[in-house]
C-alpha cells in the first residue's frame, strides 16, 4: 500500500498536468492599482529598503498600522462587501502587517524595476483619516491563538498564493478558491484556521506584493526548505501559459522507456518542441501568459505544430495506461486534438508492441527482424 506521502505526490502530479493552466484570458491578469489592494503605511512604522529585508516595529506602530489599515479596508468595502465586516478588516490587516515584516511590501521598492506600473504601497498620515476600529476591536479578533497561527503559517499563505498565481495566472477567481482550500488541506492545516476566504487573503492581504518578489520568496523559501512539503513538491510547476510544452516532454520521455525509437518518428516535430522547451529554459517565466510581469518573453506556443507529438503520447497512454495522472491531462488532450488520426496510429502499435514486433521494430530502435 502506497504510503500518504506518495499518495500526494500522486494528487500533485495530477494536478500539475492538468492542464487548467489559466482562468480567462491567455494574457493573464491585468494588474491594475485599487483601492481595496493598496497598503497604507503609517508614518512612524518601518519598512524593507530591498525584497526580503526582515524589519521589526514597535508594538506601538504595529497597531497603528493595523487601526489603519483595517480603517481604510473598511472604508474601500465597495467591491467587496464582506471586507466592511471589521472582524475580516482586521485579520486582512495583520496578515499585512506580516508582509511589511518580512520585507515583501514597501512603498521603497520601485515598481518599474520589478515591471509593474505601480507599488500599491503608500505611506500616509494616520492621523487624518477617522479611525473605523478601535483598540478594542483589535484585541477582540486578533486573540493570541489567531495571531500566533497567523505568525507559524504565514510563509506557507504567501507561498501557496504565489504557487496559485504561478500556475493558474492569477491571484484568486472563483474558480480558484477550491484549489486554495484543497492545498492548505494537504499541508495538513485545520480548515477553520484560515480565519477569513482565500479570496481575501489572495486578493486584499497579498495583491501588494510585486510578482517578482512574490515568486522569489516562494523560490527562497524552497531552496532553505522553509516552506510546507506540499508546496515543497509544487515548486518546480510549470507557469500558466507555458505547461504543454513541459506535458509534452514528459510523455516523450516516459514513452522512451518502452519505445526508444518514438522520437525517430516524430522527428518534426521534437525539432520544434525541442526549440520551444530551448526558450522556456532561459528563464522560469518564459511562456507564461504573466510573463510581462517578470521581464521573461511570452514566447509563441504554436500548438498545432506539436500535435503529432501530443496525439501519439495521449493514445499510447490510453492503451497502456488510462489512469496514469498524464493520461488526464487536458493540456495534452487540448494539444492532442490537432493530429488525432498520427497519433492513433503510432499509440496503437506501441500499445501492441509485444504483438505485432515486425511492426513497432522502428518504435523500438531495433534492427532486428527487419
Amino acid at each position: 500500500m502506497s504510503s500518504q506521502s506518495e499518495l500526494d505526490f500522486l494528487d500533485f502530479l495530477e494536478e500539475a498536468l492538468n492542464g487548467h493552466n489559466y482562468i480567462g484570458s491567455q494574457e493573464g491578469e491585468l494588474l491594475e492599482q485599487s483601492d481595496d489592494t493598496t497598503i497604507y503605511i503609517n508614518a512612524g512604522l518601518v519598512t524593507a529598503n530591498k525584497p526580503l529585508e526582515v524589519v521589526k516595529n514597535a508594538k506601538e506602530e504595529s497597531l497603528k498600522f493595523i487601526m489603519l489599515n483595517a480603517t481604510t479596508i473598511i472604508t474601500n468595502a465597495n467591491k467587496d462587501p464582506s471586507l466592511s465586516d471589521v472582524k475580516n478588516a482586521i485579520i486582512v490587516a495583520f496578515h499585512r502587517l506580516c508582509a511589511i515584516e518580512a520585507g515583501l511590501i514597501s512603498e521603497k521598492f520601485d515598481h518599474k524595476t520589478y515591471y509593474v506600473n505601480y507599488n500599491e504601497a503608500k505611506r500616509v498620515d494616520e492621523n487624518k483619516l477617522a479611525p473605523k476600529v478601535t483598540i478594542v476591536d483589535v484585541m477582540k479578533y486578533l486573540t493570541k491563538d489567531v495571531v500566533e497561527f497567523i505568525v507559524h503559517t504565514f510563509t506557507d499563505r504567501v507561498c501557496l498564493v504565489a504557487y496559485v498565481f504561478r500556475v493558474r495566472g492569477h491571484h484568486w477567481t472563483e474558480h480558484l478558491e477550491e484549489l486554495y482550500k484543497r492545498i492548505w488541506d494537504k499541508c495538513r492545516y485545520p480548515a477553520d484556521k484560515v480565519y477569513i476566504p482565500w479570496r481575501l487573503i489572495a486578493r486584499a492581504a497579498y495583491h501588494a506584493i510585486l510578482p517578482v518578489i512574490l515568486d522569489d520568496y516562494y523560490a527562497e523559501c524552497y531552496r532553505t526548505g522553509k516552506v510546507n512539503g506540499a508546496l515543497l513538491i509544487r515548486f518546480e510547476s510549470a507557469p500558466a501559459g507555458s505547461a504543454g510544452p513541459h506535458v509534452l516532454a514528459q510523455g516523450v520521455r516516459d514513452l522512451q522507456m518502452v519505445a526508444p525509437g518514438i522520437k525517430a518518428q516524430l522527428d518534426e516535430s521534437m525539432v520544434k518542441l525541442d526549440m520551444i522547451l530551448n526558450e522556456l529554459k532561459k528563464h522560469r517565466f518564459n511562456g507564461s501568459v504573466n510573463a510581462r510581469y517578470y521581464g521573461a518573453s511570452r514566447v509563441a506556443i504554436q500548438e498545432k505544430e506539436l500535435g503529432a507529438v501530443a496525439a501519439t503520447i495521449l493514445a499510447a497512454l490510453e492503451g497502456l495506461a488510462s489512469d496514469a495522472p498524464l493520461a488526464k491531462s487536458n493540456a495534452l488532450r487540448r494539444i492532442a486534438n490537432n493530429a488525432p488520426i498520427t497519433g492513433a496510429v503510432l499509440g496503437k502499435a506501441i500499445s501492441k508492441i509485444s504483438d505485432r514486433p515486425e511492426v513497432t521494430n522502428a518504435l523500438m530502435g531495433n534492427t532486428a527482424n527487419k
